[in-house]
């Protein structure tokens, strides 16, 4: 018998997939808050957080580095890891699907002006204009696109917050 999965894309429609077809891919992904409001980049109709895929050859700093800047066009380092998960992902229905290992870290933003100039062909077909600052407040009145719930996100983000002040 044959051991399978359900994958999901970022509309919530699942996909039961045998794990021998699946792909294996890494992402990196910015929680960047600043005034009580969180950057979320425009995507698939909605809101996601921000980041993507590592590509072979790159450290997690690299992939984080690349990623921000292409999507929101910020000069930003990885600050601490706050959250890692693992997910079962499909882009549509005849998409390949994939066992996503996701690693959301704090970041930290040392210049830039936000915009999407330098976003790649795929992800022109799926961004939707510039990046949001989105009060927190606010989050469940958004239409959230992303494997891992908002909330997670940001509970992970406080959890890490409060740590490193009870460390000092």
């Amino acid at each position: 018998m044959n051991k399978t999965v359900t994958c999901k894309d970022v509309f919530g429609n699942e996909y039961e997939q045998n794990i021998e077809d699946l792909d294996v891919r890494i992402g990196v992904y910015a929680v960047i808050i600043r005034d009580n409001k969180i950057l979320l980049a425009r995507q698939w109709g909605g809101y996601s957080i921000i980041g993507g895929g590592v590509e072979k050859g790159e450290t997690l700093e690299e992939a984080y580095i690349r990623e921000i800047k292409e999507e929101t066009g910020l000069d930003t380092r990885p600050g601490r890891l706050i959250h890692h998960a693992v997910t079962f992902f499909q882009r549509d229905k005849k998409s390949q699907a994939v066992q996503s290992y996701q690693f959301y870290f704090a970041s930290n933003v040392s210049s830039g002006a936000i915009h999407t100039e330098n976003i790649t062909p795929s992800e022109a077909t799926y961004t939707n204009g510039n990046p949001e600052w989105i009060d927190i407040d606010k989050i469940d009145q958004i239409n959230f696109r992303h494997s891992i719930d908002l909330k997670t996100i940001l509970d992970a983000y406080n959890d890490d917050k409060s740590t490193a002040r009870r460390a000092r």
